[in-house]
């Protein structure tokens, strides 16, 4: 470098630390500045939020309620529902009752008016049912025997009731008399003016193949009707 040209720098720390301040102070001062606009911006966001959670929290619970309505609407109509239910069930049922104690009743006055008005030529003493029910076990039924006195019951029938069971045995014909089916000697009477009822059990022998049942009723004493017979034939 030519001696004519030469530079004197001069060296001024003052002014570089006024510079820095400076400096220091303008970027102190924006940051304030942006901090109180992020503060003032978080406000208004906060405030938002809590409009729209209080809002949302207003729904929700306005949501619980109408909830809890539904609800207790809901059980009050199924309660309602079951109540109606049951209410029809007990009347079916009751109206079942009814037509079966009906028909009963029917059957009853039909037999009455049998015995006191029959139809056709039928007088004096009558079979008016046998029925032989199947029970649960094997070779077991019940029976039921009604005797009527039709029209000419003035007086007393009486006498004995005779029924026996034909059937096959071991390949070959039997009759089995009604000891041999019920346990019991005890022979089966009767006495009545208008009607009788019988009811007992009878049960077949192992092996035994009932064919047909006889049921004999023979009456007794002085001026005494003639005798009736009914046959019911197997399988029932």
């Amino acid at each position: 470098m030519e001696p004519g040209n030469r530079k004197i720098l001069v060296y001024q720390p003052a002014y570089i630390w006024l510079i820095t301040i400076i400096c220091v102070i303008l970027l102190a001062s924006a940051a304030y500045l942006l901090f109180q606009r992020g503060i003032r911006y978080a406000d208004t966001e906060w405030s938002e939020l809590k409009r729209q959670s209080d809002a949302l929290s207003g729904q929700l619970q306005e949501t619980r309620e109408q909830n809890d309505d539904l609800r207790q609407q809901i059980a009050i109509l199924a309660r309602s529902s079951e109540i109606d239910r049951l209410a029809s069930l007990e009347v079916r049922n009751e109206f079942v009752v009814l037509q079966d104690k009906l028909l009963v009743l029917r059957e009853e006055l039909a037999f009455y008016r049998s015995i006191v008005s029959p139809a056709g030529n039928k007088v004096g003493l009558q079979i008016q049912r046998f029925d032989l029910q199947t029970k649960a076990s094997a070779g077991h039924y019940r029976y039921q025997l009604v005797l009527t006195q039709v029209k000419n019951n003035e007086r007393y029938v009486r006498g004995s009731i005779e029924i026996t069971v034909e059937g096959v045995e071991g390949g070959k014909k039997r009759v089995l008399p009604l000891s041999a089916l019920t346990g019991t000697d005890k022979a089966l009477k009767f006495k009545f003016r208008y009607f009788q009822e019988f009811d007992g059990q009878l049960a077949m022998p192992k092996g035994f193949v009932p064919a047909r049942l006889v049921v004999k009723v023979k009456p007794n004493g002085k001026g005494r009707p003639p005798s009736v017979e009914k046959v019911v034939e197997w399988p029932l």
